[in-house]
């Protein structure tokens, strides 16, 4: 009896170990634990979209889930650092234009969801409400949160000769440039606030399709996607594949494309993230893989290596 209590007890062991430590293990559990929160998310806060059920709920469900997926995605990358002590292998152009982005992400949700002047403008313009949500909101700024974590990592850990480039540079003076001079035009009545929030969305999208260039060549670069990590990828997929369904989803249900139309940098965000995301996958998983022991030792070494190996 005591045998089938002990191996039971060794299974249970291994079991945890696996999930908490091995890659693949803490894939499925940290994946399976964003999707269950996401759900509790989504049928515990009320809704912002007022069609008819079963879709209110599933809209809602879906953008909670994006959003933890979103969330969760930058703190993979502040653990490595931290075990690490370094940020080698991150590359400090894709952090700072982060940042740039998400500030004009945030900027341009915030006053479609709490201005009511601004929402109500957009309607005059569009024909419906903004098809911006809570999750958006709160995503955005927790973004901005975690990046300006990563920042102060940056510059108190090992970085070795990284350094912002002049290609990033070049582009962090010309969208923030951009920004400042749409803005002067908006506060005297030259456009309209509608056309300065568009122009940040467009600018976010910009940097979109640009921050993960600078990563993906510094993997190329060093022939390795070590100090890169690949659960920020995977969740980053994640959540990028659920907020483009939620938005076709809103689009479909409603019959109201305009959804596409108006809040371009949120399919174009979920888009071009899932596109880059799979370059990323391609690199870890392919082009430049690492042994990584999936065995029952708690080092600290090993720790960074499941995370971001």
């Amino acid at each position: 009896m005591s045998k089938i209590f002990s191996n039971s007890k060794s299974s249970s062991s291994s079991l945890s170990s696996w999930a908490f430590k091995s890659e693949n293990g803490l894939i499925l559990t940290g994946g399976t634990a964003c999707i269950l929160l996401g759900i509790i998310l989504g049928v515990s806060i009320p809704p912002d979209v007022t069609y008819a059920e079963p879709y209110r709920t599933l809209s809602t469900t879906i953008g909670w889930s994006y959003f933890v997926m979103w969330s969760v995605s930058f703190w993979p990358q502040v653990i490595i650092n931290y075990l690490r002590k370094s940020v080698v292998g991150l590359s400090f152009d894709y952090v700072a234009l982060n940042l740039l982005g998400f500030s004009c992400y945030s900027a341009y949700n915030c006053a479609y969801y709490w201005s009511p002047s601004v929402r109500e403008q957009y309607k005059a313009q569009y024909g419906s409400y903004p098809a911006v949500q809570s999750n958006d909101v709160f995503f955005g700024l927790h973004a901005v949160i975690a990046t300006l974590v990563t920042l102060g990592q940056m510059a108190i850990y090992e970085r070795g000769e990284q350094k912002v480039t002049k290609y990033g540079i070049f582009l962090l003076t010309g969208i923030s440039l951009s920004a400042i001079i749409a803005g002067i035009l908006a506060g005297i009545g030259k456009i309209s606030i509608i056309t300065l929030l568009l122009t940040l969305s467009y600018l976010k999208l910009t940097i979109s399709l640009t921050k993960y260039a600078p990563q993906a060549v510094l993997n190329w670069q060093r022939k390795s996607t070590e100090g890169w990590s690949i659960h920020n990828v995977l969740l980053d997929f994640a959540g990028g594949s659920l907020s483009v369904a939620q938005l076709v989803m809103d689009c479909t249900v409603t019959s109201d494309w305009s959804g596409v139309q108006g809040d371009p940098v949120k399919f174009g965000l979920g888009f071009t993230s899932m596109v880059f995301d799979v370059v990323f996958m391609t690199q870890h998983y392919i082009l430049y893989p690492q042994k990584i022991e999936d065995d029952d030792t708690d080092s600290e070494s090993e720790g960074v290596a499941f995370l971001g190996a």
